[in-house]
């Protein structure tokens, strides 16, 4: 069972939870500034551990070392003035919910802060961040009304609604990625990798990355297509997603990817096996394309016969499908 755990801890991802349950068991057990300071520094190690060691970036330990670090740096320092005495749990909650939100709604800033780390792209965690923010926000609003309400609740009903309710929430959160991962398990993927790449005049646009690098080289920026993100949803969506990405990227809305391969690839980190979409994004005319960092367009017979630069594995392997492609639309494509 540990081998399997240690196998899977990219999608297990929800262990990184744990740290934020205890805290909010704890709480109401121990002196609130000892237990909040405690679960910082517990939340930041294991963040610190995971992206130096590990090179990826567990989205719930980032959750609760932001959250948690800011209960406890507004308690530490103002005392009861933000923190009001009995009301540390909502505020837990409340703040947890913030750093969630801005998640579902910003998800490329996760993705950035993942590749100036120089770490992997794993998964993107919306999933389960917008259970949380439902979840909590309905109980905020709920408690926020029992609040102002006299004996509606009992003193016990209304001690489970504040305090119990919350761990509860996160217990659901961490069965849900479980749950996900026997679904994995049995090859139901509902993980999946979509890959962009950008195509002009029978040249293809390549960027450097360094989340996806070998052993000898870990550190090494590689050569890879315009664009590589993880997707979470049923696989005949991913056309969906893709279409999404490529609005954000290009400045024509005219433009559509088309689906050209979809295989089974073995990730960087583990021998698990990952579902891959990649699709080609044909643009006529190479201003369409919004600037994407540390990026150019390369001729296919420039990355056969070029033995100095470094490419990625997954790359030189989609090259001929991807040759093809670039080769079709550019002789055809006019006539679309």
């Amino acid at each position: 069972m540990m081998k399997l755990i240690f196998k899977y801890r990219n999608k297990i991802v929800s262990l990184g939870l744990l740290p934020i349950i205890a805290t909010l068991i704890c709480l109401h057990f121990f002196q609130n500034t000892i237990v909040l300071g405690i679960s910082f520094v517990v939340c930041l190690s294991l963040l610190l551990y995971g992206i130096i060691r590990l090179k990826n970036l567990n989205f719930f330990l980032l959750l609760g070392s932001v959250g948690i670090g800011a209960c406890f740096v507004l308690r530490l320092f103002t005392g009861y003035t933000f923190v009001p005495y009995g009301s540390i749990t909502p505020i837990l909650e409340l703040l947890l919910l913030i750093v969630a939100f801005i998640h579902i709604t910003a998800p490329e800033i996760y993705k950035e802060l993942q590749e100036r780390l120089h770490l992997r792209n794993c998964f993107s965690f919306v999933l389960e961040a917008k259970t949380i923010v439902i979840l909590s926000a309905l109980h905020l609003t709920v408690l926020l009304f029992v609040d102002h309400i006299d004996h509606l609740f009992s003193e016990d009903g209304f001690f489970f609604l504040k305090y119990g309710v919350p761990v509860i929430i996160y217990v659901l959160c961490l069965i849900i990625n479980v749950v996900g991962i026997h679904l994995a398990l049995q090859e139901n993927f509902r993980y999946s990798l979509v890959r962009i790449a950008v195509v002009h005049d029978g040249k293809i646009y390549l960027r450097q990355r360094n989340d996806c690098t070998d052993d000898l080289h870990e550190d090494a920026p590689v050569w890879d297509i315009a664009v590589e993100s993880p997707f979470e949803g049923p696989l005949e969506k991913s056309d969906e997603y893709a279409m999404r990405i490529t609005r954000k990227i290009c400045t024509s809305n005219n433009i559509t990817p088309r689906l050209i391969l979809k295989y089974t690839s073995t990730p960087c980190d583990d021998d698990s096996q990952q579902r891959v979409s990649l699709y080609i994004l044909p643009l006529n005319d190479k201003n369409d394309l919004r600037k994407i960092a540390e990026g150019r367009f390369f001729s296919f017979d420039e990355i056969s016969e070029t033995a100095v630069r470094r490419y990625n594995p997954a790359l030189l392997s989609e090259l001929d499908a991807l040759q093809m492609a670039a080769e079709m639309w550019q002789t055809f494509g006019s006539a679309d």
